[in-house]
């Protein structure tokens, strides 16, 4: 079972390869019925010229019509015998039905070189379409020119042809594109599975790692703690000082751990999905005040601007968490006696969460890989102020989690906007 975002890469490849199929088979198609068509009227423009050489020497041994009658009722073929003068008739076999007047009324259409041959599409005055093959030739009778023979094939049944192979040609092609995209799903699946297999492997190595090392930090914190709390000991100031950094750093790697164990659930779609109804505004009400002692301390002024009876169905404590994450940062990131601002709002069938600050902002660059796992836009700050790289991950998932969306856009005239969209109903 391939994870989620295996599965949309395999689809986006096997896209990508449907798309070059495609475009091989149309061309196949096309330079195959090009190439047959192409012959086809390359042949019967020679036939055409040798009959019309034919017909013209009949004409000179026994004045025979070039067409026969039956051929003209059917409006097989036609002919036009003119003087070398190009003016007078000798034999107009053009008839007088609706194709012969057509042919003459194109009859600028008509090949004007000799042996040469010209493709005439036309429509007759009750509006049917025509399609005549144009030759002409000299009748020379002992080495004089005693005129000039014009016959027209009509090539219709060739048309009909052509449009009955071009269709099973495409029906041909139709399967064959589904055979391709076939192969393009198992050739995309083929070619992404050692990646998938590293990945799950490295998702597997977090989570054990993680799980692991929950057991030994809870040591390392009741060893600190007892250490703390012991009045026989008598403590220098550098011991002192060792087990305040030593108690830091344990919670500091107990977030890493919770955060890391967190996202490889994610991962798996393990994350718990509750569908309680949660006061999105008491709950934003109730963040912004835990963190008002943060921004007080920072000189920011945290302010909200949050609707009246805003709720969404889902985990509280990971709805909790996600405000917890984008707070934090705006605070972490800010200069003393900016703004931090936490909107609430209904839009549409959504609730829409923005924490706006006025810091330094994010590069474009940069907003496109914010949420991705252990990035920082600024490492060495990120690691003066404690940062781990995983707290807009985790927002990332919690959001995806509630079938909702996040993105990061510049606040003007300075500063972040992260903007956040969840469902109000139910996922």
């Amino acid at each position: 079972m391939w994870n989620k975002p295996f599965e949309k890469l395999r689809r986006r490849m096997t896209c990508v390869y449907a798309a070059i199929f495609g475009v091989l088979i149309l061309a196949i198609v096309a330079a195959a019925y090009t190439l047959i068509w192409w012959e086809i009227l390359a042949n019967e423009k020679t036939n055409l010229i040798a009959q019309i050489y034919h017909e013209g020497e009949e004409w000179i041994e026994s004045e025979e019509p070039p067409c026969s009658q039956a051929a003209m009722s059917s409006g097989k073929m036609f002919a036009y015998f003119v003087a070398p003068d190009g003016k007078t008739v000798i034999l107009n076999q053009l008839g007088d039905g609706d194709v012969g007047k057509a042919l003459l009324s194109h009859q600028s259409d008509w090949p004007q070189d000799m042996e040469g041959t010209h493709l005439i599409r036309m429509r007759g005055t009750n509006g049917e379409r025509y399609r005549y093959l144009a030759g002409v030739a000299p009748v020379v009778d002992k080495g004089k020119q005693i005129g000039t023979l014009y016959m027209f094939k009509n090539m219709e049944f060739y048309y009909q042809a052509a449009y009955k192979t071009l269709f099973w040609l495409l029906c041909m092609a139709l399967v064959l594109y589904m055979a391709a995209c076939y192969f393009g799903y198992w050739l995309a699946g083929r070619n992404i599975l050692p990646i998938s297999q590293m990945y799950e492997r490295q998702k597997q190595f977090t989570a054990d790692a993680s799980h692991e090392m929950r057991t030994p930090l809870a040591v390392m914190k009741l060893a600190v703690q007892g250490l703390r709390e012991d009045e026989d000991s008598r403590l220098g100031e550098f011991a002192k000082e060792s087990v305040e950094m030593l108690d830091s750093e344990a919670d500091r790697l107990s977030r890493l751990t919770e955060n890391l164990m967190t996202l490889a659930r994610s991962d798996e779609d393990n994350l718990p999905a509750y569908t309680e109804q949660v006061d999105m505004t008491a709950l934003c009400h109730k963040v912004a005040t835990q963190l008002a002692l943060l921004a007080e301390q920072k000189q920011i002024v945290l302010k909200q601007e949050l609707q009246a009876d805003l709720s969404v169905q889902g985990d509280e404590l990971a709805l909790s968490r996600l405000l917890i994450i984008l707070l934090d940062n705006a605070l972490k990131y800010s200069a003393p006696k900016t703004t931090v601002t936490l909107r609430g709002a209904r839009v549409k069938e959504h609730l829409v969460i923005e924490v706006r600050d006025e810091g330094c902002g994010i590069s474009d660059e940069d907003k496109t890989r914010v949420f991705d796992r252990f990035y920082r836009v600024d490492k060495a700050r990120s690691r003066t102020q404690g940062g781990l790289g995983l707290g807009l991950s985790l927002a990332w998932a919690i959001v995806h989690q509630h079938g909702g969306s996040i993105e990061a856009f510049d606040n003007q005239p300075q500063g972040t906007v992260m903007y956040v969209q969840l469902p109000l109903g139910a996922r």
